[in-house]
């Protein structure tokens, strides 16, 4: 009878952990889709009909992990902004690094994307405004230390945006098919590694410059 028990509870405890296993394949499947999804087609004309059919899965699961697309959109853009690839490495390689992250990357491999295209919709854009401070700017911030690290870490933020933008969003004519050696990469690289290094006017300097212009 012992026996018997212990084979019970050995096949339940497989089955729940089988079970959680799939839930968190399922979840991260849904994420996935969701993340594509709004980076290509935008926050608005996405809806959670288009994820659930991207993921192959039925439309209820999507709900029922994440409930209405604004949850989906918060959940996407924390997932994808987890990991900071840009803090890993060399300081002194920092804006070049972060550069190319953004140059080679495609559309929905940058988290940015999806946040500048749910600018449209209000509701989505705090959420996007809320998430991008709280795992890129914050963590930045973290990162680079003083002096004025909140200002440096929006900066770069901001001008990471515009990259992300002028490269994969709203592309100019200069910037399509830019090459990994050109000379506006490298002007941006250094510019990017300038504020991380601090190497960047005082609140003085600003003034100063401001009053000779």
């Amino acid at each position: 009878r012992a026996a018997s028990l212990m084979q019970e509870r050995s096949e339940d405890w497989s089955f729940a952990m089988k079970t959680k296993r799939n839930a968190a394949e399922t979840r991260a499947k849904i994420l996935k889709a969701a993340t594509v999804c709004f980076a290509e087609k935008g926050y608005k004309a996405t809806g959670n009909r288009e994820v659930a059919a991207a993921a192959g899965v039925s439309l209820p699961l999507v709900s029922r992990y994440f409930g209405s697309k604004s949850g989906l959109l918060e959940a996407a853009l924390q997932a994808a902004l987890e990991p900071k690839p840009f803090l890993n490495g060399p300081r002194e390689e920092f804006g070049t690094r972060l550069t190319q992250m953004i140059l080679v990357a495609s559309a929905s491999e940058l988290p940015m994307v999806t946040a500048v295209l749910a600018a449209a919709d209000p509701e989505a854009r705090e959420i996007a405004r809320r998430i991008v401070e709280r795992e890129v700017v914050q963590p930045l911030a973290d990162w680079l230390g003083p002096p004025a690290a909140h200002q440096r870490a929006l900066a770069i933020t901001m001008l990471g945006a515009g990259l992300t933008t002028h490269l994969h969003i709203l592309p100019l004519s200069e910037a399509q098919g830019m090459m990994p050696d050109s000379p506006l990469i490298a002007y941006f690289a250094q510019a990017l590694q300038r504020i991380a290094d601090g190497d960047v006017l005082s609140t003085e300097g600003l003034r100063e410059n401001q009053g000779k212009a």
